[in-house]
C-alpha cells in the first residue's frame, strides 16, 4: 500500500508540473465488456475428439491512451489493463492460466486465485514519440503498422516510422524490429545476429474518389544458428492430419528472407464502394550446414464492393490465401491472413482467444489456405440501431489427405444500438454447417473427417468510449 501510495503522489506531482512547461495533454480510452456462449470452436467436434469445448465465459479490457503534445514532439502510451498475459494475446481479466505467472490477487479462502481469479497486469500497447517537422514526421517506440486492408499485416510493434508526401503522396518507412535474442537472451551465444527485422516501404496516392497505396515489406532473418523467424514469426501453424510437424515441413532452417509485394486500392463512386487488394511473398529459407534451402512463396487477394440501395447496404466479399502443398519438396506456402482481419463472426475469427480483434484459423506456414465468398447486408431501422446478416461460403486451397476442400457454409446475425456517443451495445451470433474439410481447419489430431458437427458463437458487448 506504501508503494502505491508513493506511485499516486508522484505521478500527482508530475502532471499538476505539467502545465508549467506548456504541455498539452490528452487522455482517451474504451472500456468494453463481452459476454460468449461457444461450441466445437476448437475442434468442429461435440464429443470423442480433443476437447469437449463447450464453453460460456465473460471478458474485460480497459484501454488508456495518453497524449502529451509540447512544441513539436508528441509522446503516446497506450495502456491495455487485463489482457496482457506474458506469452499469450489473452483479452480477459480472468484469461486461461494466469495463476502460472503469479498475477492474482485478492482473498483466497475460495479458491487459489481470490473471487473471480482477480489480477493486476498492465500492458503496454503503444509507446512512441512523435516528431512532426512539417516535411517530415518521425515516429519512434512501440506502434501500431498496417498495410493496405490488413490481410497480410496489421499489428503493433517497435519501429522506426519515416512520413512525408508531396503532391497527394505519401511515402512511408518502417524499421520494425520483430525480434532480438542477442539482446533478450541471458546466456552467451556463438551467434551476434540472432535478431528479426521487418523493412516496410508504403506509396500511397490519394486522387479524393480513389486511393491506393503500393507496398514492399521485407522480413529478414540473419540467425546463423537457428531461425528466429519461425519461432517468433510463425509460431502458432496449424498443421492439419496427415502432414507432420515440422515447422513449414522443412528442417534445418538457419535464417530466412521474405519479401512481400502488394497494392490496395479504395474506390468510391457514387453509392458503390470497392476495396481491392493483392500480394505476392516470395523468399528463401537459408539452410544449416547438410541441409537444403527452401524455397518461399504465396499469394493473398482481398475484393469488398458495397451500395447503397433503398435504404440498406448489401454487399460481396472475396477472400483468397494460396495454401501450402505437403507434396513440395523444400518449399513451403507463406499466405497466411493477418489475425486482425475479419471475414465473419468465426471463419478468421478468434476474437474469444485473442487480445486482437480478429484472428485467423488456417494460414500460416504448412497452412491450408482459403478461398471464401461472403454476401452481406445491413440497414439502419432507427437512427441508432444498425441490423445485418451475412452468408459465407468457404474452401481450403488444397485437400486434406483425410478430407476435401469443402470448410463449409457460415450465416452470420449482427445488431448493434448507440446509446449515446460514447456507449454501444451490441450482439453477433455465427452458425458454420461444416463441410469435409472443415477438420483441414480446426481438428490438428482427428484425422478420421470426425469433425462434422456445426460450430457456433454468441457474443454480447458493451463498450464505453470516451
Amino acid at each position: 500500500m506504501r508503494k502505491l501510495i508513493v506511485a499516486a503522489v508522484g505521478l500527482l506531482t508530475v502532471l499538476t508540473a505539467l502545465p508549467l512547461y506548456a504541455a498539452e495533454i490528452n487522455f482517451s480510452g474504451e472500456f468494453r465488456v463481452r459476454g460468449f456462449w461457444t461450441d466445437n470452436l476448437a475442434d468442429g467436434n461435440a464429443g470423442g475428439g480433443v476437447n469437449e469445448d463447450a464453453a460460456r465465459f465473460n471478458d474485460a479490457r480497459f484501454r488508456l491512451k495518453t497524449a502529451i503534445k509540447a512544441g513539436v514532439t508528441t509522446g503516446v502510451v497506450v495502456l491495455d489493463f487485463g489482457n496482457c498475459i506474458p506469452g499469450a494475446d489473452a483479452s480477459t481479466f480472468n484469461a486461461f492460466n494466469t495463476l502460472a505467472f503469479g498475477t492474482f490477487t485478492g482473498d483466497c479462502r475460495f479458491g487459489t486465485g481470490g473471487l473471480g481469479q482477480s489480477f493486476n497486469v498492465v500492458g503496454v500497447r503503444e509507446a512512441h514519440i512523435q516528431i512532426d517537422l512539417k516535411s517530415v514526421k518521425a515516429i519512434l517506440g512501440r506502434q501500431t503498422l498496417k498495410l493496405g486492408h490488413g490481410i497480410v499485416f496489421d499489428d503493433t510493434g517497435d519501429a522506426i516510422t519515416l512520413v512525408f508526401g508531396q503532391n497527394g503522396t505519401i511515402f512511408t518507412g518502417s524499421m520494425v524490429q520483430i525480434a532480438d535474442n542477442t539482446d533478450a537472451s541471458v546466456l552467451p551465444t556463438t551467434s551476434v545476429h540472432k535478431d528479426t527485422t521487418l523493412w516496410v516501404l508504403n506509396v500511397g496516392m490519394d486522387h479524393k474518389d480513389h486511393v491506393v497505396n503500393l507496398y514492399n515489406a521485407l522480413l529478414y532473418d540473419q540467425n546463423t544458428s537457428g531461425s528466429t523467424a519461425v519461432t517468433f514469426i510463425y509460431p502458432t501453424s496449424l498443421v492439419a492430419p496427415g502432414f507432420g510437424t515440422a515447422p513449414m515441413g522443412i528442417l534445418g532452417l538457419g535464417g530466412l528472407w521474405l519479401n512481400i509485394l502488394g497494392v490496395s486500392v479504395d474506390a468510391d463512386s457514387g453509392p458503390m464502394k470497392l476495396a481491392l487488394e493483392g500480394s505476392y511473398s516470395i523468399g528463401r529459407g537459408l539452410a544449416l550446414p547438410g541441409f537444403a534451402d527452401a524455397r518461399l512463396h504465396g499469394w493473398n487477394l482481398m475484393a469488398d464492393a458495397t451500395m447503397d440501395a433503398g435504404g440498406a447496404k448489401i454487399g460481396g466479399t472475396f477472400v483468397a490465401a494460396a495454401g501450402h502443398d505437403p507434396s513440395g519438396v523444400n518449399e513451403a506456402s507463406v499466405s497466411d491472413i493477418s489475425g486482425n482481419f475479419q471475414l465473419g463472426n468465426i471463419l478468421l475469427n478468434n476474437e474469444q482467444m485473442s487480445d486482437r480483434e480478429g484472428g485467423s484459423l488456417g494460414g500460416g506456414f504448412t497452412g491450408p489456405g482459403i478461398t471464401a465468398v461472403k454476401a452481406h447486408v445491413s440497414t439502419m431501422p432507427s437512427d441508432k440501431l444498425t441490423v445485418g446478416g451475412a452468408l459465407i461460403y468457404a474452401l481450403s486451397e488444397r485437400v486434406c489427405q483425410a478430407c476435401g476442400r469443402v470448410v463449409g457454409l457460415e450465416v452470420d446475425a449482427n445488431a448493434a444500438y448507440e446509446v449515446d456517443d460514447n456507449l454501444t451495445l451490441s450482439a453477433g451470433a455465427g452458425y458454420l454447417i461444416p463441410g469435409d474439410g472443415t477438420e483441414d481447419f480446426y481438428s490438428i489430431i482427428n484425422a478420421s473427417g470426425s469433425s462434422d458437427n456445426p460450430l457456433w458463437k454468441m457474443v454480447a458487448r458493451a463498450v464505453f468510449t470516451f
